[in-house]
């Protein structure tokens, strides 16, 4: 007897195979369905996680790309500008085969980019790490507009770094405070974070700035941990930008010292001005690390002698830092010159 042919069954398409049609069985559509809202969940999942961690980074680091690029001229243009210059004074005169690069006008750099984006004040450079960025200052009426938009005013979370409004006109205060996220891929000022250790102090002793003066060198010298929060403790004043007098002024950068993790061995006198870089810190909720550097003198080298420095074995924490580690926060001589009469302010070179 034959048996009777077998038909194969018809090919389902795309759409009869991945999406509910009539005659699928309950368990089937079922099974349909949450294939398609698990499908769809991974790829809105996949979207948010490639733009958080490819797309807005890199958005954010082509906006400084470019600002950066116009800011440096390469060292080939400033060969080329040289050139032309000579040749314009000089035109029977062989320019030489191998000119000497002209030194770039910052001044008149920033002064370009002021004509398109006016609240940028300045440049600033940690050499050693990430930090190579412009530095923004809105005015009084909205002091933290940057904090989450870029130069250009566009809404972003890594913001910009930005002056305080109070240090006006930015770096010709005796203190100026700027401030900077610490984004958790290492991007704006979370380099600051490692400068507790002498190994990364040591790496990069001074910082960079760039402003309507020119450029200028400031040396670190002092890390502090302190924190925002009244329930903390005696609060120190780190964003103080004005001071009554050279007495005043002394008296804080005292306590500058007593509260740096390290003793860079950089000095301090009534005369010199400082730069203070603040970006917030996780060891408890409102703390701040703030990096403190004093501006190079006239005539001083900027190089400095890491050799020297080591860390603070008395430095002063806020009073949560003891109720939850060991020990207590150590007594200092309260008035500065005291403290340089007894050697507790050694780092002082004034005449005070």
């Amino acid at each position: 007897m034959k048996k009777k042919p077998q038909h194969a069954a018809p090919k389902k398409s795309f759409c009869q195979r991945w999406f509910p049609c009539r005659g699928d069985r309950p368990g089937t559509v079922v099974l349909k369905i949450l294939t398609i809202l698990f499908l769809v969940v991974f790829l809105v999942s996949g979207y948010f996680l490639l733009d958080e961690l490819v797309l807005k980074p890199t958005a954010a680091d082509q906006s400084v790309e470019e600002l950066r690029q116009e800011f440096f001229p390469s060292e080939s243009e400033s060969s080329e500008s040289s050139q032309t210059d000579e040749s314009t004074a000089e035109s029977t005169v062989q320019p030489d085969p191998t000119p000497t690069p002209k030194p770039i006008d910052y001044a008149k750099q920033l002064a370009t980019l002021q004509e398109r984006y006016p609240d940028i004040v300045g440049w600033i450079q940690l050499p050693g790490t990430i930090i190579d960025y412009p530095v923004l200052q809105s005015d009084s009426s909205d002091p933290e507009y940057y904090l989450y938009r870029n130069y250009k005013s566009e809404s972003t979370k890594y913001g910009s770094i930005f002056a305080s409004s109070d240090s006006l006109p930015f770096a010709q205060c005796r203190n100026s405070v700027v401030y900077g996220h610490s984004m958790q891929d290492g991007r704006m000022f979370a380099s600051l974070l490692f400068f507790n250790s002498l190994d990364t102090y040591r790496t990069c002793p001074t910082i960079t700035l760039y402003t309507e003066e020119g450029k200028s060198t400031w040396k670190i010298f002092s890390v502090m941990k302190v924190s925002t929060k009244e329930e903390h403790g005696v609060y120190f004043p780190f964003s103080r930008t004005s001071f009554l007098d050279d007495d005043d002024f002394m008296q804080y950068v005292y306590g500058v010292y007593q509260r740096s993790v390290l003793d860079t061995g950089v000095t301090v006198r009534e005369d010199d001005e400082l730069l203070s870089l603040v970006t917030c810190s996780y060891e408890y909720d409102g703390f701040r690390t703030v990096v403190v550097a004093r501006k190079v003198r006239d005539g001083e080298s900027s190089e400095v002698d890491t050799s020297k420095s080591r860390y603070n074995a008395r430095v002063v924490y806020p009073d949560v830092w003891y109720t939850n580690h060991s020990g207590s926060q150590p007594v200092w001589t309260e008035n500065w010159h005291d403290a340089v009469k007894d050697g507790s302010f050694s780092v002082y070179d004034g005449n005070g």
